[in-house]
């Protein structure tokens, strides 16, 4: 398939009204929807939450709280394939005859392929990782599924997402549930960065704890553009004057004071640099560029999930997985090469996943069709390279025909929750509902123990965030935090810089520390609040809106 045939998988949201207002109602209405929905954002009363979450509750967790006690910082990336990645031709069982009388179409000569071992080649679309395999930074787990799998795209996904067994049923993700138990009081200890961010698309279920979304997501490069150029979200200058017009430019203006971590992303846009060149066209490496510019900003978050869709091939497979194929591996070439021209390799571990492999034999479309067991992929720094599992045995298949799994999944995030972040093994257990045997596949770059935390970096002497929720009405919260006790002074001033309230003063003991604000007796408009304390004085904006 060219690439011409190929859909772009990043979608391209945002259009204006073109015709005048004959509908302007009814557009204007699904518009509003589809932005907000776009973004991640909906109203509740006169709070905003970022997919179900309040805006400033994403960042603060006792998993963040050990994230950031790792001397390196460490970030994983989550590449999701699709649509079901076709295991067999990607790494391939080039000495098995089962296979080549399985594929009379679609096998690829042994010649062709780029030899991992005896009796397995890589497809040759991963040529760019060619020389990452060889300095034993990618590690290929073979044959990596779950028990009793489902062959539902929907279904399987969900159970990848939220880590449980094919007959359970979670709305939660392994990522999101942890996030929850482990500090289900976040929202009152708010930060100034996002602990896990998604770039392309919208929201999925991996972030998603029991009461609320744990992620934020950056939908399209547009939108992410426009925040590192102008720290919004949306243009309010834009829009026709009209009805529609007036209504979409007060929703937007609304958005772009709800959405907080603009500041964040676009100074650490501003502040990271890509130092290579990602291939164009490319939609996978145009997210990765956008996590890697983030990372070596130091956003702070410590999550990202990027998407590369398009594996769901039932027809015409060869030339669709080929170039997905190089997408992928030329992709994450230049995202590695990218964080190490910054000395940043050691940082990050890049994990892909996909819902399902596909069925050994081809069917009558030149295809394949759902399957079962199939490989995953770890890069980095902290992977000891390799090959890991057996090759696929294709003389003892289940009864639907399917490579039975001989690695499940559950054992990956162990190891990476346990290997890389630190965590315990009875933390690892409460996140997955399991204890799952990791595997020796993540080692530490740095040489050490990543249980064996090293004390926290001196923190400020104080720290004032944003206040929870912003806009409000009429009640919100502020919040900070003294490194040691101190006398302070906390007071709110109108626009017109009168003092409104005095809300602290006095001496407050080290800590966080959270005063409620009632402005149910003023009106709406735009105030300010300031902390005062011996080592200097920060201030922050917010509105009223009623």
């Amino acid at each position: 398939m060219s690439e011409a045939h190929t859909p772009d998988p990043t979608p391209r949201y945002g259009s204006r009204l073109a015709h005048g207002e004959a509908h302007a109602h009814d557009h204007a209405c699904w518009s509003r929807r589809d932005f907000l929905t776009t973004l991640g954002l909906a109203t509740v009363g006169s709070s905003f939450v970022i997919g179900g979450t309040p805006v400033r509750a994403f960042g603060q967790s006792a998993l963040l709280r050990r994230l950031q006690t790792v001397e390196t910082d460490r970030v994983l990336v989550l590449i999701q394939l699709g649509g079901g990645n076709d295991g067999l031709n990607t790494v391939v069982p080039v000495d098995d005859d089962r296979y080549y009388n399985n594929r009379p179409t679609l096998a690829l000569p042994k010649n062709d392929t780029l030899r991992l071992d005896d009796g397995v080649g890589l497809h040759p679309s991963f040529d760019a990782l060619t020389p990452v395999y060889g300095d034993g930074d990618m590690a290929v787990l073979q044959n990596v599924g779950y028990p009793t799998p489902n062959l539902s795209h929907f279904r399987s996904t969900d159970i990848w997402l939220s880590a449980s067994d094919s007959n359970e049923v979670l709305s939660t993700g392994w990522v999101g549930r942890y996030l929850d138990q482990s500090f289900p009081d976040f929202s009152e200890e708010p930060t100034d960065f996002p602990l896990a961010v998604q770039v392309g698309g919208l929201g999925s279920m991996l972030f998603q704890g029991p009461a609320a979304n744990m992620g934020m997501s950056l939908t399209t490069p547009d939108i992410y553009e426009q925040i590192a150029s102008e720290g919004i979200l949306f243009r309010t200058d834009d829009l026709p004057q009209t009805t529609y017009g007036s209504e979409m430019e007060f929703v937007r203006s609304v958005a772009n004071g709800a959405f907080v971590y603009a500041e964040a992303v676009q100074e650490a846009a501003q502040s990271g640099q890509n130092r290579v060149d990602y291939p164009t066209p490319n939609p996978l490496a145009t997210n990765l560029a956008i996590v890697a510019q983030q990372i070596k900003g130091r956003l702070g978050a410590r999550i990202y999930h990027v998407n590369l869709s398009g594996f769901d091939t039932h027809s015409n497979q060869e030339g669709t997985h080929a170039l997905l194929l190089r997408y992928l591996a030329e992709a994450v070439d230049a995202f590695l090469r990218d964080l190490a021209a910054d000395d940043l390799a050691e940082d990050v571990l890049v994990m892909t996943f996909s819902e399902f492999g596909r069925r050994v034999q081809e069917n009558g479309s030149q295809g394949t069709d759902h399957g079962t067991a199939a490989p995953l992929f770890l890069f980095g720094n902290g992977v000891e390279g390799g090959l890991y599992g057996s090759v696929p045995d294709l003389s003892n298949l289940d009864g639907t025909g399917n490579i039975p799994f001989e690695t499940d999944f559950r054992q990956v995030y162990a190891t990476v929750l346990r290997d890389w972040f630190g965590l315990t093994a009875e933390e690892t257990t409460s996140v997955l509902g399991d204890a799952f045997e990791p595997l020796p596949v993540v080692t530490d770059p740095a040489g050490g123990d990543p249980t064996d935390t090293q004390p926290p970096a001196v923190p400020e002497a104080f720290a004032l965030y944003q206040n929870y929720p912003n806009p409000f009405n009429p009640r919100t919260t502020i919040t900070y935090t003294l490194s040691a006790a101190a006398p302070v002074t906390l007071r709110i001033y109108d626009a017109q810089g009168r003092l409104v309230q005095t809300l602290v003063q006095g001496t407050r003991p080290a800590g966080p520390h959270a005063v409620r604000f009632d402005a149910g007796h003023l009106p709406s408009g735009t105030y300010f609040y300031r902390l005062e304390t011996p080592e200097g004085q920060k201030t922050r904006q917010m509105a009223l809106v009623r």
